[in-house]
This record gives C-alpha cells, sequence and structure tokens, in this order.
C-alpha cells in the first residue's frame, strides 16, 4: 500500500484520467446496439466483455484515487458528457450533410467515439495550458 502513496501514483490517478476511463466505458456502451444490428456476435461478445472490464477498473482506480482528485470528477464528467454530446451532433451533421442513411446506432457509436476525442483533447489543452 505504500506504493500507492507516491508521487507518481499519486499522479497517476487523475481525474482526467478517470473521466477517461469512463468515456472509453461509455463509448463501448453505446457501440453495443450497432453490432447488434448488425448481427456481429463476436464483437458484440467482445464489447460486453471489454465494458465489463473497464467498469471492473473505474470501480478500482475510483477506490485508489486521492480525495482531491475525487473531488474534481463532477466538472470532468460534466465536460464528457458535453463533449459525446457534441461528438453526435457533429457526427450526425456529417451523415447529413455526406447523405449517408446510416443506421442511428452507426452515428451514435460514432458519435460517442469523436466526443471522447474532443473530451481528450480539450483536457491535454487545459493542462497544458
Amino acid at each position: 500500500m505504500t506504493e500507492l502513496r507516491s508521487p507518481a501514483a499519486a499522479r497517476t490517478l487523475t481525474a482526467t484520467r478517470w473521466s477517461t476511463l469512463l468515456g472509453l466505458c461509455v463509448v463501448m456502451l453505446l457501440s453495443l446496439p450497432r453490432y447488434w444490428y448488425q448481427h456481429d456476435s463476436t464483437r458484440l461478445t467482445l464489447l460486453v466483455i471489454l465494458a465489463a472490464a473497464v467498469a471492473v477498473a473505474l470501480i478500482g482506480f475510483w477506490r485508489l484515487m486521492a480525495p482531491t482528485q475525487r473531488e474534481l470528477c463532477p466538472s470532468a464528467i460534466k465536460q464528457l458528457g458535453g463533449c459525446l454530446l457534441i461528438g453526435c451532433v457533429l457526427i450526425g451533421a456529417w451523415h447529413w450533410v455526406d447523405v449517408a442513411s446510416d443506421h442511428w446506432s452507426v452515428i451514435l457509436s460514432q458519435g460517442a467515439a469523436l466526443g471522447l476525442l474532443l473530451h481528450v483533447i480539450s483536457r491535454l489543452w487545459r493542462r497544458r495550458r
């Protein structure tokens, strides 16, 4: 347990990294309908297994995270939600302009992936300033 109290471990378990992992779990869960409708049972099974593993990691990281970082998580989660929404709107607009009549589940999964990317870039940008 002394290893977790080291400065390197405290620096590793941040609210930004936790919210990014949460975003990854959300992207996997929002991709499930896409593969359900495509009847792609292999990818569906892999996504369910990986989403469960990431959920377990989220719980474990939450318990190991410093209380000061836990206090920063609500704002990081709000930003993640906003980025996911923006990503879905942008992908929806792209498919509308491109006249690609994809299924809503494809737009949702691609929008969530774009939203996660926006979240990570914005958090990195904010940290570098």
